[in-house]
């Protein structure tokens, strides 16, 4: 393992009641040269109690470099090999020592909103354990806004974006952290979990990041349905169950072959503008 950042020196944040510790989490493998930009999105942040946590996986491409020439601005950063996404994920989660303190992720292809994003979430979030917004699903070509309240019935048809949550180290104790048997939806079966629990939760009125989504291949589509599919069985029961099993037969695969045909023939473009006009 290889390690640096402020805390290796003997410097460790606290937050208190009025400025809650925020520990942003960025996990990485080979992510040059995104993850640059979301280490100075992040630094950049207006609210003054961050907690930058940078969990690499072994990197080869230079990454590893890269926060050793930021040593002196992140407060903790380590490399070494790890099972997967949410493997580093829950890693970076049990390097959070201050259990009052809001946990959110900014991957190296996430990029925060606006410089005062965190601190107006923190703000409009009042305290609660769990607080999510917004999310900017772009691909490149096109990008939409997608959040909305929910509730645990909700939760069934939707999900929340991890990159557009705050939540408190505490709550990982109560409910669990990321189930590893999943590869592709950790994050919607924690979500449904603190609403299942219930954890409370708030909120908030605006777009907290901009998400790269770039398309499945056939084999991860498959897979994420499967797991979505198991996160549903496992969770939820009768009516909800039904609904959102429906919805992955009668919309989600129909409309992936369409988006893959459409593709594959040069028409995604001209189709999006059709339904825009």
């Amino acid at each position: 393992m290889i390690e640096g950042g402020l805390r290796t020196r003997g410097s460790v944040k606290r937050g208190d009641a009025d400025a809650p510790l925020v520990s942003v989490i960025t996990v990485v493998r080979n992510g040059m040269p995104l993850v640059e930009r979301t280490i100075d999105a992040i630094l950049s942040q207006t609210y003054a109690n961050v907690e930058y946590i940078v969990v690499d996986g072994a990197s080869s491409d230079g990454t590893v470099e890269l926060l050793g020439r930021h040593d002196a601005r992140i407060d903790y950063w380590l490399s070494e090999p790890d099972a997967g996404l949410y493997d580093a994920m829950n890693k970076g989660v049990a390097l959070v020592s201050d259990a009052a303190a809001y946990v959110m992720f900014a991957n190296s292809d996430d990029r925060l909103y606006e410089a005062d994003t965190i601190e107006r979430l923190v703000r409009a979030g009042k305290g609660a354990d769990f607080v999510y917004g917004k999310q900017v699903l772009t691909d490149g070509e096109t990008s939409a806004v997608l959040g909305s309240e929910v509730d645990l019935k909700d939760l069934a048809r939707r999900n929340i974006s991890h990159a557009a949550t705050l939540v408190r180290r505490s709550v990982f104790d109560t409910v669990g952290k990321f189930d590893l048997k999943y590869k592709l939806v950790a994050d919607y079966d924690f979500f449904v979990r603190c609403f299942q629990h219930p954890v409370e939760s708030r909120f908030v009125d605006q777009i907290v990041a901009e998400v790269s989504m770039f398309g499945l291949s056939e084999t991860q589509f498959r897979l994420l349905l499967r797991e979505r599919l198991d996160v549903i069985a496992t969770r939820f029961g009768g009516i909800p169950r039904l609904a959102a099993t429906a919805r992955i037969y009668c919309y989600d695969i129909p409309r992936n072959f369409l988006r893959g045909e459409l593709r594959k023939r040069g028409l995604l473009s001209r189709w999006r503008a059709i339904k825009g006009m």
